[in-house]
């Protein structure tokens, strides 16, 4: 039971870092920082890499955040936890994703004409359908000569 509420615990303080609206003010302070350390073709040192990581990657916030949550409520081994726990954050973060992008293609498809969109379908599967017959017709007539011979 603690090792679910280690990964709840860890993928709910690595959303607020890296997704919540609270904290986007911090973020795009975070973000400022780092488009500044940026000087000519040179890349930011790697404090600046670390820290923009943090706010803004929820698989590294995500493994930084599970090494104290692990610590303080151990169930396997400080290692063992931290890696299932991180793990299984990455995975909830793939599913939440997944889930948004769904929903936005949705939001997407029903901003569209369903008339148009119908119609487009059904001159489609129609072109389709008769590919599939000429293709079944090739398939047939194949076999018949091979058949033959």
């Amino acid at each position: 039971m603690t090792i679910l509420l280690n990964i709840f615990i860890v993928f709910a303080l690595t959303l607020i870092l890296t997704k919540a609206k609270v904290l986007a003010g911090k973020r795009d302070f975070v973000e400022q920082r780092y488009d500044a350390a940026k000087v000519g073709t040179q890349k930011p040192g790697w404090f600046h890499r670390w820290w923009h990581a943090l706010w803004t990657c929820p698989m590294c916030s995500g493994f930084w955040v599970a090494i104290p949550v692990c610590f303080f409520c151990p169930v396997f081994g400080l290692f063992v936890d931290v890696m299932v726990v991180f793990g299984a954050n990455w995975l909830v973060h793939c599913l939440e994703n997944l889930l948004f992008f769904t929903g936005e293609t949705m939001q997407g498809l029903s901003d569209l004409d369903l008339e148009d969109y119908f119609k487009h379908q059904k001159e489609f599967y129609k072109r389709t359908n008769a590919s599939l017959s000429r293709l079944e017709r090739k398939f047939e007539n194949f076999v018949d000569h091979r058949d033959k011979q």
